[in-house]
């Protein structure tokens, strides 16, 4: 798959998945409260979902929990975004990395699960107060940047190899954890790395990426919230990196 080819698919399936959460939303409504928010908007932005689920905590206290709950959620559809983008830009790279995926995909999920069953009983909120569906100038500005850190990426593989390339992959990790996902399975799929040395890259966004969320949900939150969503962080990124260690 050229660079050209990869851009316009991220359009694509950038707008599918916002149109996918938003009519889901609509059509669900609020019944079963946050935490299925939280799940939906996590395909559109984990950060933005977490910063939403902590402005919603601070305004009800009494719903911590539930929001603590959908931020929890959102970092499983991180996850299982990126197995996605990896099955459709590069099999073997998904291969590569679908132990570690599982693990922390799992993780997460209980974690998540566990929070969501305690909280079934609490005022339901609705759906559009939290996420809106994603525009194209959205989907157009997330391909250019990971265009640039495309461009960024094949740069320091080509330099410094693997150490540059999982030095670019951190950096925009804190960002957006999918952008580095996608130049890396890109490089791939066009034969320019390895996909057993493409699990380290990813890997690392994805944990840096659990940084930015832990300072959004201080900014949002506050700092009771945010020590809330730290664990779940601990648990999804331990878990990542040993389903990788042990496969």
């Amino acid at each position: 798959m050229c660079s050209s080819d990869l851009l316009w698919l991220v359009v694509i399936l950038v707008m599918a998945v916002g149109a996918f959460g938003h009519l889901a939303l609509r059509l669900v409504g609020g019944r079963i409260g946050l935490p299925l928010v939280g799940f939906v908007s996590g395909f559109i932005s984990s950060i933005a979902t977490i910063s939403a689920m902590g402005d919603r905590s601070r305004e009800m206290p009494t719903l911590r929990t539930a929001a603590v709950a959908g931020a929890v959620l959102s970092s499983f559809s991180t996850i299982l975004q990126t197995g996605l983008i990896l099955a459709a830009i590069s099999p073997a790279t998904f291969q590569a990395l679908l132990i570690p995926l599982i693990f922390g995909g799992v993780a997460v999920l209980l974690y998540g699960a566990v929070l969501t069953m305690s909280e079934l009983h609490h005022p339901v909120v609705e759906a559009h107060q939290i996420t809106q569906s994603f525009s194209v100038k959205t989907a157009l500005v997330m391909a250019a940047v990971i265009g640039v850190v495309l461009v960024i990426s094949a740069g320091l593989n080509a330099w410094f190899g693997q150490t540059g390339l999982v030095l670019a992959s951190a950096v925009a990790g804190l960002a957006d954890a999918h952008a580095p996902t996608m130049s890396v399975a890109s490089l791939v799929s066009t034969h320019k790395l390895m996909a057993v040395n493409a699990a380290m890259p990813v890997l690392a966004a994805l944990s840096v990426n659990a940084i930015s969320k832990v300072i959004a949900a201080a900014a949002s939150g506050g700092a009771a919230f945010a020590w809330q969503i730290v664990p779940s962080l601990v648990v999804q990124i331990a878990a990542l990196w040993l389903g990788w260690i042990l496969f």
